[in-house]
């Protein structure tokens, strides 16, 4: 979503920085004067004797900078406070940083490095005084009283005094809140120790290569480029391409192999194959020696299929598709769920991070060679938890018959999280659950989904898919040649073309252009742009945005935002059905 503040208020660390604030009523916001650095109000602000909190305060030492969340000095102690939206259970965890023997978790440690960096230039900055490193967590054993909800957290446009932006900000009671909050502050002094070493390490490093650009930084290079945000773009530097050097060209290149990670090198070793073709200087996936690949294994099977396709850039439908398709009963339900789980709850009762259903679409086929496509779609637009009016809904939609289809077992793992919350929060509705235990279980265990992606991974592939099972890569990969389907009356709306041909469905999404009349004098009417959503997190943010966000007393914007996710839900449910109705059409051998 290209809305700034939109994306900032979908951050649950806004919120939860916000929220962590609250607890300190007497901390102050490190306020520069008219020509005065962060780092110098800092200095003045601190060198006021006695204890204080102080918010995001700024101290530079040896090149060095840091801002700090909180920072709470009592006598010569500093409380180091760093806030992160990462959660815990404090039931459950004595110790959440550490595994079993006694290390430090892989989870937490880029964490535990920020607070060890932010603690070695404090102590340098104040040596005579004792740091004590924190982090605030969320505490998902707490249950969420009506303080601690969503809506007690606003956006507001002005800018803290020392922060670089929007904010968010506590409008509830604040007493209420301190004494019913869910938030943890976990000492990580043991943890700091044993990273700081490594700490100053990597610090003197970087100290170099600030003293000296032109220094080289190491950057090893392997499957984990396959997603690097400098690759394939128009840009005077690509960054990639800095890393790669002439490896960079291969098109479609090794990175691309599904799983390519996963590869074994010539002499069987797992996970190294990538670094064995880099050092072979092979970088384009069409020279991957198919010796190397394990045919044996699932993965290995379908990274062969891959460098097949590639190769001879043909499509392959396995003939075994067919009676997985067949298999299925009528009426048919293509099914998209929109779900969201924040760090702080939607609504009073529930815990941190506990998820919410608020949308789905369904595109169902009646019959075997029903003419009419018929669509049902749901939204919550009221301020409740919705997610058992949402089941309800899909019930009606979908009834006691028929396949339900979907993308992933994310609607399957939704029903059962509901299903949990039915009788967590007691509802007493047995009919509707015991409809929900028929629904989850996968088709072929006697339940009502089929997953169309582990049929797409089994029994199909396309080469401009680049080895992935997303539906955003294969409906564009079908979609693109396919005259067909842009004439087919269920999905002709979505054919819209550019210079390079058929668009992507999900481009082709439009927006919306409101007029907003401006009610003070002298003011102009102006329009405000409410983007399309193409993705489940934009859904998600746009979600939030129509409930929470600045405009939502304004009827007109939060109507269009509920367009908007409508539109994209409707197309997640039709992109399934193109797909397999190009799967069906290939399978009766029409091209």
């Amino acid at each position: 979503m290209g809305n700034a503040f939109l994306e900032f208020f979908a951050d649950g660390g806004f919120m939860i920085e916000a929220l962590a604030r609250t607890l300190f009523v007497n901390g102050q916001w490190i306020n520069p004067k008219a020509g005065e650095t962060a780092e110098q109000a800092t200095a003045r602000m601190l060198a006021v004797p006695g204890d204080g909190v102080w918010f995001e305060p700024t101290f530079v030492v040896n090149d060095m900078l840091v801002r700090v969340d909180i920072l709470q000095r009592t006598g010569d102690t500093l409380r180091l406070i760093e806030i992160k939206a990462a959660s815990f259970n404090s039931v459950e965890e004595t110790n959440p940083f550490r595994g079993k023997k006694g290390g430090v978790l892989a989870g937490w440690r880029n964490y535990l490095l920020d607070l060890a960096f932010q603690t070695d230039v404090l102590e340098l900055a104040y040596p005579e005084m004792k740091v004590v490193p924190e982090l605030c967590l969320v505490d998902k054993s707490k249950t969420c009283k009506e303080e601690a909800i969503f809506n007690k957290v606003e956006l507001i446009t002005d800018k803290d005094p020392g922060s670089t932006g929007p904010r968010a900000i506590y409008v509830g009671d604040a007493a209420a809140f301190a004494s019913q909050h869910f938030l943890g502050f976990l000492n990580a002094r043991s943890e700091v120790d044993e990273l700081i070493a490594e700490v100053r390490s990597t610090r003197n490093s970087l100290l170099k290569i600030v003293a000296d650009p032109s220094r080289d930084i190491d950057s090893p290079i392997g499957s984990h480029c396959r997603d690097c945000e400098y690759r394939n773009i128009a840009s005077s530097r690509n960054g990639f391409a800095e890393c790669w050097g002439e490896l960079a060209a291969g098109d479609p290149h090794i990175i691309d192999l599904f799983k390519s990670g996963l590869l074994a090198d010539a002499a069987g070793n797992k996970g190294n194959g990538i670094t064995s073709l880099i050092e072979s200087r092979i970088s384009k996936l069409v020279d991957i020696p198919a010796n190397i690949i394990d045919a044996s294994k699932s993965t290995g099977r379908r990274q062969l299929k891959q460098l097949e396709c590639t190769i001879n850039g043909q499509e392959w439908v396995d003939p075994l598709l067919r009676e997985e398709l067949d298999a299925c009963e009528y009426p048919l339900h293509f099914v998209d769920f929109e779900t969201s789980r924040l760090a702080v709850p939607y609504h009073k009762g529930m815990q941190p991070y506990e998820q919410i259903a608020f949308q789905f679409s369904c595109h169902t086929i009646l019959k075997p060679g029903d003419k009419e496509l018929q669509h049902r779609e749901w939204i919550n637009v009221a301020d409740a938890f919705p997610s058992f009016e949402f089941v309800r809904a899909l019930r009606d939609a979908i009834g006691d018959t028929g396949t339900m289809l979907v993308w992933s077992d994310f609607e399957q793992s939704t029903l059962k999280d509901i299903r949990r919350q039915m009788d967590h929060y007691k509802l007493g509705d047995k009919k509707l659950a015991d409809w929900v235990d028929a629904m989850v279980p996968d088709r072929k265990d006697g339940g009502r989904v089929q997953d169309l992606l582990e049929l797409c991974g089994l029994h199909y592939y396309h080469p401009e898919m680049e080895g992935r099972l997303s539906i955003k890569y294969v409906l564009p990969a079908i979609w693109s040649g396919n005259e067909y389907l842009w004439r087919d009356p269920w999905f002709s709306k979505y054919f819209r073309e550019n210079l390079e041909g058929a668009m992507d469905p999900y481009d082709a999404l439009t927006g919306v252009i409101l007029e907003t009349d401006n009610s003070e004098p002298n003011s102009q009417e102006t329009e405000i742009a409410v983007d399309a959503v193409r993705e489940g997190i934009g859904a998600m943010r746009t979600y939030q945005e129509m409930m929470y966000g600045l405009s939502r007393s304004d009827a007109k914007h939060r109507e269009a935002v509920k367009k908007m996710l409508l539109q994209y839900c409707e197309l997640d449910t039709a992109a399934m059905v193109i797909i397999w109705k190009h799967w069906m059409t290939r399978l009766a051998g029409v091209k």
